[in-house]
């Protein structure tokens, strides 16, 4: 029995050895694939727990999918609102949609002025300008009253800052009308002058600087031309011949005797400059010139400047 015992483990260990030689079936070239990821949740098909369906469910069985009834199509996605189109800033990276333009207000076209002071151009029937200026050698202040289309009646005040008022009274009439561009009108004014000094203790004063005495008289002409453009300056000459009439004369020499009552003098004013429109009604004046005089006591040439403002009534 010994010799068996110590021979038995040998054949043991002698089939172990034959069955591990044995060839083995080669694993199948087409296995089936493993769908377990396919439905989360449930066991792949062909399982036992899925009952042997082979169905591929794919993305429609995936926990968030819609399902489509059968014999439906699927609907339309609606449609998005349009969007402007985008243009990129020149020198920006942002992105933008561009505005539409806005359009550009449209006012009503602006009225030109026509009230005019200072030239040819009168203020028509019923109407009132009203103006005052401030210079050399006189402060002055006028009013126009137009009693017709043509004919304007002139009131006016100067004064040599206190030494020399005088009141003047005239009129202007428009003689030639080209319009809205020119006119040309006579003009004539005569002023009652009071002087503050005697003319006995006056040595170069109120009278030699304006040029006035007790009574004056200036006719003449002035003209007006108007620029293109509603607001465009108007232009205007004035051009006069002064008579003026001396109540108090004075002999300035020792034996001249007795002088007369009355002593008459002339002068030639001389005026240019412009109305610069600043509304419908309203300009300020720019105006320079000179008196050219012949009298033996008045300055040969006196320079004259004023600036002042013009308005309608």
């Amino acid at each position: 029995m010994a010799p068996i015992r110590s021979i038995l483990p040998l054949l043991l260990l002698a089939g172990l050895s034959a069955r591990a030689q044995a060839p083995q079936e080669p694993p199948a070239r087409n296995p089936a694939p493993d769908e377990s990821w396919a439905m989360p949740g449930q066991e792949p098909a062909g399982s036992p727990a899925s009952g042997g369906a082979s169905e591929d469910l794919g993305w429609s069985g995936f926990p968030g999918a819609t399902a489509v009834p059968e014999g439906e199509a699927a609907t339309a996605l609606p449609r998005l609102p349009e969007v402007p189109p985008l243009s990129v800033v020149e020198g920006s990276a942002r992105v933008h949609a561009e505005p539409p333009p806005r359009p550009e207000p449209v006012g009503p076209p602006l009225v030109p002025n026509r009230v005019s002071l200072l030239g040819a151009h009168t203020v028509g029937a019923g109407g009132v300008a009203a103006g005052v200026s401030l210079g050399f050698p006189v402060v002055s202040a006028r009013v126009a009253v137009g009693v017709a289309s043509r004919v304007d009646v002139l009131a006016g005040f100067d004064t040599l800052y206190g030494t020399m008022n005088e009141l003047r009274l005239g009129g202007r009439w428009k003689v030639l009308d080209g319009g809205a561009r020119w006119s040309l009108g006579l003009v004539v004014e005569g002023s009652r002058a009071f002087f503050l000094r005697s003319a006995s203790v006056e040595d170069k004063g109120a009278r030699y600087l304006s040029g006035r005495r007790n009574w004056n008289v200036m006719p003449g002409l002035v003209g007006g031309f108007q620029l293109q453009g509603a607001r465009a300056p108007r232009l205007f000459l004035d051009a006069r011949y002064l008579v003026s009439f001396d109540t108090e004369p004075l002999q300035r020499t020792p034996l001249g005797g007795l002088p007369p009552d009355m002593v008459a003098a002339s002068s030639w004013p001389v005026r240019l400059g412009a109305e610069f429109p600043m509304s419908e009604k309203t300009s300020y004046s720019l105006s320079l010139g000179g008196d050219f005089r012949g009298g033996a006591e008045d300055a040969a040439f006196m320079p004259v400047v004023s600036v002042g403002i013009v308005t309608g009534l």
